[in-house]
């Protein structure tokens, strides 16, 4: 044998152990050395009397001291020593040593073969010179070890094949060095090699997967044991158990589907987040999930995070319109608990709020109302900043005044305020003049219209000329033409004296919406204007909120329509209009009557030596020109009509029309075999007999708009990237030439065939 000590001891009469000190390099070719030497294997491990309970130190000894008594196995080399003692501790070591190197063996020849314990075992020899002296210890020239393990404690997993600690002193007798994964409830807090312990499925998941950038309280023990069945089926790939449940980038697109479930498949969403956060494009997103540790809060951090940021800061805008987009589909029992928390701060509440939800809309508008005007509405509420805008009225007569009153009352109505004494005296004195009635009636408009066959007639009840700024807004941005006739109504401003136009006057296609009259007056709009002593209802005028959305309803019928060509002309007329300032005035007649009023008191019918200032008979009607009420009449719910202020006389008769292409032809290309692919959405390609800015060709489709590449004389392809899922109602889109409406499509859209995206079984999915 190569070793002098060793071949010294073996030729003479020792009667006590040689000590072989190895690191890892040697270890495994001295034991086979020596076993080809004739040594027989002994290994510590056998001396455990069970799986988990530390081998037996006495029952060692007398071993040893048995050896001599059979002559085949008078030369045994031990093995699994140096590991065992590296696991007890320095100390334990030290003393153990001690008593082995004075263990009395007889005739017989034993080899300690101790790896892992290198320094405990010098200090020894070194302490003893007589080990040296006769020759009992060698010491290897490079005696380093990397010994480690893993100790897994956890249940349900297969990487440890027997448990105890007997199975891992078996696994470094064999010379194992490394990714070594036991099992042992023992004591090991003093062992000199070092070990992970791995106490939960999230340690080992971490353990196996490299660049792990999920934190262990991101899921309960539950979530870890079933990821870690899928992910032990694709060798520990995360994307690929991603890509089993369809989840990538795309699940932006139906982002409150995603954080709003409590499924199993939502969490995996959460740590597609978080594993993949570096990646994306949106900083809003990736401030919410960097600051999100927990699944359960993702949703409140991404509804609440932007409150943190005030409107100054450099990068509030990006971040306010990232937050927008994500948030387009969240309901609003979801955004009202942003909005409760966004209320602590009233001077900054203001720039987080959106117009995504009907509950911000009337936030904005309470806000107004409370705090006075502000700039911020032209990119929190646009609808409302364009029906503020200022409208110029450009109509034959009284256009100057009706310009400056309506952009006073305007103004007023959303702030909630009446106190203007500017303002009243115009109420006063066009009231007094009677100039209204240089108007031409709303009824000879209507008559005016050449091509009524060919034209549909939109009866908005109560709508006013103070929508006007808004409407033109929403025909510019649909590229309709428009013209509006500015008209007067009859009094008193009933719909009872105001209907002919539509029953008698018009033959053609029509169509009456109440929805803003039922908003203004009827209970069944949902709006009341606070009753001081039950407290029921609300002081802001937050029923302007649902007034903009009908007209948006009307205006987006009116492009359909003419889109489809249904008709030439889109006419929107009204009965009359409504105040909401004759509303919070207050006002009333200090006039004692038998006539009861009528309409919360805007008129009454007439009776002799009426001696009230502010008033126009009418129809057998006393009306009110001023904010006054008669009294013994119903309060009004919000606004009210009836009287003739400005704003209760003065209609609009608009007439919508495409601008041009009114003979343009548009067909989609294989209608019935579109179908939605979650990941590139839908491709259409559509027909168009002329067109003038072929690189300027787009549709319109919930507020996105997609421009078309021309692929052939006439035909046009559309990438619709945010079609993601089929749906039962057909989508409808508008096309335009550039900036103008030429049309109006519609489509359904089918599912593909569901498809397992699986490069192994998951099993059951939540």
């Amino acid at each position: 044998m190569g070793c002098m000590e060793l071949n010294n001891y073996l030729s003479s009469v020792k009667g006590l152990p040689f000590f072989y000190v190895v690191g890892d390099a040697e270890y495994k070719s001295v034991l086979e050395e020596l076993m080809s030497s004739g040594f027989k294997v002994m290994k510590l491990s056998e001396f455990c009397s069970s799986n988990d309970k530390f081998p037996n130190i006495d029952c060692l000894v007398d071993k040893l001291r048995e050896i001599d008594m059979d002559y085949r196995d008078s030369k045994v080399v031990v093995i699994g020593l140096g590991e065992f003692l590296a696991i007890k501790g320095g100390i334990f070591s030290f003393e153990v040593l001690s008593r082995l190197k004075n263990t009395t063996i007889g005739n017989a020849k034993v080899v300690l073969l101790l790896r892992g314990i290198s320094a405990q075992a010098i200090d020894l020899i070194k302490e003893d010179h007589r080990m040296c002296e006769q020759q009992r210890a060698h010491i290897s020239s490079n005696c380093s070890s990397n010994l480690s393990f893993t100790n897994v404690t956890v249940r349900g997993t297969d990487l440890v094949s027997q448990p105890g600690v007997k199975y891992l002193l078996n696994e470094f007798e064999d010379g194992k060095c490394t990714d070594i994964y036991a099992s042992t409830t023992l004591l090991l807090a003093d062992s000199l090699i070092p070990f992970n312990s791995l106490s939960s499925v999230y340690d080992i998941i971490k353990l196996k997967i490299i660049g792990l950038k999920i934190t262990a309280e991101m899921g309960s023990e539950q979530q870890w044991q079933k990821l870690y069945s899928e992910l032990s089926k694709c060798e520990f790939d995360l994307e690929a158990v991603f890509r089993g449940y369809n989840i990538d980038s795309s699940v932006f697109d139906v982002l409150y589907e995603t954080v709003s479930g409590q499924e199993y498949s939502n969490w995996l969403v959460f740590l597609y987040f978080k594993q993949n956060v570096e990646t994306f494009s949106n900083d809003y997103m990736s401030e919410v999930i960097k600051a999100t540790s927990r699944f359960e809060d993702l949703k409140f951090n991404l509804l609440t995070l932007i409150i943190k940021h005030k409107h100054t800061d450099t990068d509030f805008m990006k971040l306010y319109s990232e937050r927008k987009k994500l948030l387009k589909d969240f309901p609003e029992e979801d955004i009202a608990i942003f909005v409760k928390k966004n209320e602590i701060d009233f001077r900054e509440s203001i720039y987080h709020l959106t117009d995504n939800t009907l509950l911000e809309r009337k936030c904005v508008i309470k806000w107004i109302a409370n705090h006075g005007m502000t700039d911020a509405i032209s990119y929190v509420y646009p609808a409302l900043n364009a029906y503020l805008k200022k409208y110029t009225f450009d109509c034959p007569v009284i256009a100057a005044e009706l310009t400056e009153y309506f952009d006073k009352y305007k103004h007023l109505k959303v702030e909630n305020c009446v106190d203007d004494a500017e303002f009243n005296t115009f109420v006063e004195k066009y009231g007094k003049e009677y100039f209204y009635a240089k108007l031409k009636t709303r009824d000879n408009a209507i008559k005016d219209i050449s091509d009524k066959k060919n034209s549909y007639l939109y009866w908005i009840d109560a709508l006013g000329v103070e929508y006007l700024s808004y409407i033109i807004s929403l025909a510019k941005k649909k590229g309709l033409s428009v013209r509006v006739d500015i008209t007067r109504c009859e009094l008193p401003t009933f719909t009872e004296f105001n209907k002919a136009f539509y029953y008698e006057h018009w033959a053609g296609k029509k169509y009456k919406e109440e929805a803003l009259d039922d908003i203004k007056h009827n209970e069944k709009g949902g709006y009341f204007f606070r009753d001081e002593e039950t407290g029921i209802g609300d002081v802001e005028p937050l029923h302007l909120a649902a007034e903009l959305k009908v007209i948006e309803t009307a205006v987006s019928t009116a492009a359909y329509e003419l889109g489809m060509h249904n008709c030439k002309s889109f006419v929107i007329a009204s009965d009359h209009g409504a105040s909401r300032l004759a509303v919070i005035k207050k006002q009333e007649v200090p006039y004692d009557t038998d006539t009861k009023g009528e309409h919360s008191g805007r008129c009454c019918k007439f009776f002799d030596n009426c001696n009230v200032e502010n008033k126009v008979v009418e129809n057998g009607y006393i009306v009110l020109t001023d904010y006054g009420r008669f009294r013994k009449s119903r309060t009004a719910n919000v606004e009210v009509h009836g009287g003739a202020s400005l704003e209760e006389i003065v209609v609009p008769v608009i007439t919508l029309t495409l601008r041009q292409h009114s003979k343009t032809k548009i067909e989609i290309l294989d209608k019935e075999c579109i179908k939605a692919d979650r990941h590139n959405g839908v491709t259409l390609t559509v027909y168009i007999s002329e067109v003038e800015a072929t690189n300027n060709v787009s549709i319109v489709l919930d507020d996105c708009r997609y421009t078309g590449k021309m692929t052939g004389e006439s035909y046009f392809e559309f990438e619709l990237k945010n079609i993601k899922r089929p749906k039962k109602e057909p989508y409808k889109a508008e096309v335009f030439d550039a900036d103008n409406l030429i049309g109006n499509i519609e489509f359904s859209v089918k599912g593909k065939a569901a498809q397992i995206n699986a490069e192994f079984d998951f099993g059951d999915v939540d």
